[in-house]
């Protein structure tokens, strides 16, 4: 018995870690959705929403959210499906795009500045695409943009970086071979994408682990809906006048970001990130929160 409450003590701790790093969780449904949200900051500033990607949580912006929040009302967002506590229908970018439109309105949110990164930034670009006049700004970070991105990024020799855009992609085969090694799995990821191995430790991979535990299909779901995505991405007519910002990891996306976003908008400010792989809000939090600051101003 001893050693079971030892053992249990060590799995949750990470978990505690975790919520005192972040502002109190609040929950809310909408039109029948689930959201999970955190917030901070004064309401009577401009909004900064926080969008994250697979396979994480909003526990992505710890390091981001105290100084964004300084002067700014921030809402770190858990998305549907990359959320133990909420999946719907379907998973393409514009049907997500449209419940976060709702749940905005519900907040009464208005000219929100929407970040977004990994599947994150497909929502916040979709956002964008479709509810232009409800934003302020877009950022887009080190995201794979479906329908917007250069061949080449997904070029075999590409591989290392970009083989789960088809391995999620396919039927039953990820769960089936995923099933019980979710932690190992995403491990892969972590330590093989980030370029500042210190940046995120085993206690931060067993907090992202523990929310995709037995959880992890409608996160393949985002991967399956890509091509649904992609046809909706580029039926843009006119490209978007809003001030975008395109961040890419040196070591990551780079400036495949900017390219990708300037396929859809005349306004597309690209920044690489120094010294960062895939997961610039964690690699580089400071350098981030600088020019997210400069980008909503």
């Amino acid at each position: 018995m001893k050693n079971l409450i030892y053992g249990a003590i060590a799995l949750l701790s990470p978990l505690f870690t975790a919520f005192a790093q972040m502002p109190l969780k609040k929950q809310i449904t909408v039109n029948n959705t689930n959201w999970t949200y955190y917030e901070a900051g004064p309401k009577n500033k401009n909004t900064i929403v926080l969008l994250y990607g697979w396979p994480q949580t909003s526990y992505v912006w710890r390091h981001n959210i105290q100084a964004l929040s300084k002067n700014n009302h921030v809402i770190a967002l858990d998305l549907p499906g990359m959320n133990p506590n909420s999946t719907v229908e379907q998973y393409d970018t514009k049907y997500i795009a449209t419940l976060l439109n709702q749940f905005l309105k519900n907040l009464q949110i208005t000219k929100p500045h929407v970040v977004g990164h990994d599947i994150g930034g497909w929502v916040a670009a979709a956002y964008a695409i479709h509810y232009e006049d409800e934003l302020a700004t877009l950022t887009v970070i080190d995201a794979g943009i479906p329908g917007l991105m250069k061949p080449e990024v997904f070029a075999p020799e590409n591989a290392v970086k970009i083989w789960q855009f088809y391995f999620n992609a396919v039927n039953d085969i990820p769960e089936f071979l995923l099933d019980g090694k979710e932690t190992e799995y995403l491990t892969w990821y972590f330590t093989n994408k980030a370029y500042n191995k210190k940046a995120i430790s085993t206690d931060d991979i067993l907090v992202y682990a523990a929310a995709y535990k037995n959880n992890m299909k409608p996160g393949f779901d985002y991967y399956r809906a890509f091509q649904q995505s992609s046809k909706q991405n580029v039926q843009l007519k006119n490209k978007l006048k809003l001030p975008v910002l395109a961040v890419g990891g040196k070591y990551a996306m780079a400036n495949q970001v900017g390219l990708a976003m300037q396929e859809i908008a005349n306004n597309v400010n690209t920044v690489v990130i120094e010294d960062s792989g895939h997961y610039v809000p964690e690699e580089q939090p400071e350098k981030l929160n600088q020019i997210l600051l400069q980008h909503i101003q």
